[in-house]
């Protein structure tokens, strides 16, 4: 049976909207040259490529060249979305933790300084074999210690974000509170805290202003 992580659920469009940049910035990231869409595990690695870009400025360039290095010696036909690599980075690389080694990635093995996304990595469960299963996008402008009230899963809602604990889509929710309902008419309605319906409604607004 296939894989419903490797299913194309995100046209560029839609992806860049959720990653919070340009199509046009996403299909260089992922060197999409025709139509396509991407699927969870590339929408996870675009969310790791954007907190590496942000967060500690590596080029592009440098985690490419990461990726590649990655995909050669691991297998791994989506890295940045496996566990147990124990991806760190600082301004200049990206590594990963091997055999109780931090080896660098971009420079083909040689030790490295730590420096840990633990804080971002965190935020991703994965099954058994290591392979994300879900995770929880960075709501609050790319802050690693935001709530986990969101979650992306290609099981809930056709991988759309979607209030964790309920399963309901945050475009819903934030839908009803623009056509005029409280948050409190909709923690009752949905049997939910009203602040996860405060951070559906804050992510979705976020979503739309940057798509704006």
């Amino acid at each position: 049976m296939k894989d419903i992580r490797t299913e194309p659920f995100y046209p560029v469009s839609e992806a860049a909207r959720l990653l919070r940049v340009p199509a046009s910035t996403l299909r260089a990231w992922f060197d999409i040259k025709a139509s396509r869409s991407l699927n969870f595990l590339e929408l996870l690695e675009g969310y790791t490529i954007q907190v590496l870009r942000t967060k500690h400025q590596l080029s592009m360039r440098s985690i490419r060249r990461a990726i590649t290095f990655l995909k050669h010696d691991t297998g791994e036909a989506y890295p940045l979305a496996m566990q147990g690599l124990g991806f760190e980075a600082d301004r200049s690389d990206l590594y990963f933790t091997r055999l109780g080694k931090l080896v660098s990635a971009s420079e083909q093995g040689q030790l490295a300084i730590r420096q840990v996304l633990e804080s971002f990595l965190q935020r991703v469960e994965h099954d058994a074999s290591g392979l994300a299963l879900r995770f929880y996008p960075l709501t609050r402008d790319l802050r690693t210690d935001g709530p986990k009230a969101i979650v992306i899963d290609p099981e809930l809602c056709f991988g759309r974000p979607c209030i964790a604990s309920r399963g309901i889509a945050t475009a819903m929710v934030a839908s009803r509170y623009k056509a005029g309902e409280s948050m409190a008419e909709l923690a009752a309605d949905y049997e939910c805290g009203i602040e996860a319906i405060e951070e559906a409604i804050r992510a979705e607004l976020d979503l739309q202003r940057a798509a704006a």
